[in-house]
């Protein structure tokens, strides 16, 4: 039943930037265009249920980005303005304009490079529980994690139950976890099924959150919605607010009863927070 709802939801389309094949949901709505950009070791699937909320207001691409799911998986850099090159050239090959871009958590740094680089492009941005000041605490805990957890399983039950149970998704219910497990895996040749990520790709991704994008911040003068997770365990009351105060049109809003994952455990509060901020932006 989930498999056939993400179905009437997304159209998955491969579209080939330079040689680096990039995966994109598209909802197939009318209006402003939505880009999309998920966390670390996540994919496009994350966002199944802003793409079916916002059916009716927005055109809703949700990127596979380099390295996740089913996009390419190159051994590149992984930079937070490489990442972001792709979304430009992903713009550019569907010609798309006034396009408000959400993140979560790396997907908002990857956003505001895009942002930076393409102001004619851009109507505003949504930055979900930023990880732009994850310490290296942090950072250290998430490679571990990945670095440590079980990489293939003979069923997709077995690797489906092993996702359910990670602590960074107990906010999510039942439903969220299998819209974001419809991305998760892959089944590979030998019949077994792994993640849909690729393991050195993220570790860089990880490495680079430290990247100074103080630039890019300043470049932005689009209107930007910052929303810090109550219970963040990347991004601080103080540092939410220091990045609102950085941005030259951005306010903030704290998301009750959520962890980092505010796409998984506050879907509803996501969905109605982008419907206001798109139609509070200025008419063209």
């Amino acid at each position: 039943m989930m498999t056939e709802t993400l179905a009437r939801i997304w159209t998955s389309k491969i579209v080939d930037l330079d040689g680096v094949k990039i995966r994109y949901l598209d909802n197939g709505g009318t209006g402003p265009v939505v880009i999309c950009l998920h966390g670390t070791s996540m994919t496009a699937h994350a966002w199944g249920h802003l793409g079916a909320s916002l059916k009716d207001a927005a055109r809703v691409i949700a990127v596979d980005m380099r390295g996740h799911g089913a996009s390419d998986r190159p051994a590149t850099t992984y930079a937070i303005a490489e990442m972001a090159s792709d979304i430009t050239k992903l713009a550019e090959k569907l010609d798309l304009t006034g396009i408000t871009l959400i993140g979560s958590s790396v997907g908002n740094q990857v956003a505001v490079s895009f942002a930076a680089a393409n102001p004619d492009r851009i109507a505003g941005l949504i930055l979900s529980d930023p990880s732009f000041f994850c310490s290296d605490s942090e950072i250290v805990k998430y490679l571990r994690s990945h670095h440590t957890r079980k990489r293939t399983y003979a069923t997709r039950a077995e690797a489906e139950a092993y996702a359910m149970a990670l602590p960074q998704r107990k906010g999510l219910s039942e439903a969220m976890h299998h819209m974001a497990m419809e991305g998760d895996f892959r089944q590979e040749p030998d019949g077994q099924w792994s993640w849909a990520y690729d393991l050195p790709a993220i570790t860089k991704v990880f490495l680079n959150l430290s990247t100074d994008q103080s630039a890019d911040v300043a470049a932005i003068t689009a209107p930007v919605l910052i929303l810090n997770a109550d219970r963040s365990n990347v991004l601080s009351g103080t540092q939410a607010s220091d990045l609102t105060a950085a941005f030259a049109n951005a306010r903030l809003e704290v998301i009750s009863d959520s962890n980092h994952t505010i796409w998984g455990d506050q879907p509803d509060v996501l969905a109605q927070k982008t419907r206001d901020f798109l139609a509070a932006l200025p008419r063209v």
